[in-house]
């Protein structure tokens, strides 16, 4: 996901401004079924032309591809401010590069508010980064452009297998980059199955019995040992039967120890595997209401 310096205002506010809040709201949604990163440009030096160079090469994955954590990507769009020039060529080729390994679907979400001035040529980025499996795309929001810049951005995601969308102002803006991508009323209906059922838990559990089960028997062989030890010694006539039956009661007072241990500490696994399932069923519950919540916003009807 990648977005661009926006300088200037629309309807009073800051364009960048307006395009981090619909990145915040649209990444709520997106991020909760796929890995997510977000790669910023035009944030370095100033829209003068000594700053050409450090500007147009100043492309920075702020936001590393990884599952989708609200705080931590919130917290990364606080990290940068507008300043200069538009590397659009050059950000798709980042996100190739960044890309590169990966065979699954990858889909480029860019929000531009003009067109390429690094001299790059993002149409052949476009088609270069689809290029790489058919399970690539690009897509291009072009936010408060004039007619020029938004035919360059329809021939870029054109060459990029995706859509292109226009946003005049905030409200397009919102319209377009999050309602677009709301999940449908099926989506939404069968969001309880992201959470862990009973089944899903229950098998957690058995996962974790086989390596606790390990210690039992480490357990069990140590105090064998002993006991063993004890009764060779008694045989050979070494120390009398009270001492005998003395070390053979710390030999089992030390095992039941061991043994409670064992037991407490299951306990306290059964307890973290059902916080964990717990509270993925709570972030998918509340995500879900949210999601119903901006769909009525948009005016469907639930």
């Amino acid at each position: 996901m990648q977005v661009q310096s926006m300088l200037l205002s629309v309807d009073g506010e800051v364009k960048m401004d307006i395009a981090k809040k619909a990145v915040k709201r649209f990444a709520d949604v997106i991020g909760q079924d796929s890995e997510i990163s977000l790669v910023v440009y035009g944030h370095e030096g100033s829209e003068s032309s000594e700053d050409k160079s450090l500007s147009c090469n100043g492309i920075e994955e702020i936001y590393q591809l990884d599952t989708y954590e609200k705080e931590k990507f919130e917290a990364s769009l606080s990290t940068f401010e507008s300043k200069g020039w538009t590397p659009l060529a050059g950000a798709i080729n980042k996100a190739a590069e960044m890309s590169a390994s990966v065979d699954g679907s990858i889909t480029v979400y860019i929000v531009s508010d003009g067109v390429e001035t690094c001299d790059g040529d993002p149409v052949q980025a476009a088609e270069d980064f689809v290029a790489l499996n058919d399970h690539r795309s690009v897509n291009i929001i072009g936010f408060n452009v004039d007619q020029d810049a938004e035919e360059q951005l329809k021939l870029v995601s054109e060459a990029g297998k995706g859509e292109y969308y226009t946003a005049n102002n905030a409200d397009d803006l919102k319209q377009t980059i999050e309602y677009e991508w709301l999940p449908s009323a099926i989506d939404l209906a069968w969001a309880f199955t992201k959470a862990p059922g009973p089944w899903e838990i229950l098998d957690e559990y058995n996962k974790y019995d086989v390596d606790h089960e390990k210690i039992k028997i480490i357990m069990q062989q140590e105090r064998d040992r002993y006991n063993f030890a004890l009764n060779m010694i008694k045989e050979a006539d070494m120390i009398p039967s009270d001492q005998h039956q003395e070390l053979k009661d710390l030999i089992a007072t030390h095992y039941n120890k061991r043994m409670e241990d064992w037991r407490e500490l299951r306990s306290a696994k059964i307890d973290e595997i059902n916080a964990i399932a717990d509270d993925i069923k709570e972030k998918v519950s509340d995500w879900t209401e949210e999601m119903k919540k901006r769909k009525k916003e948009r005016g469907d009807v639930w």
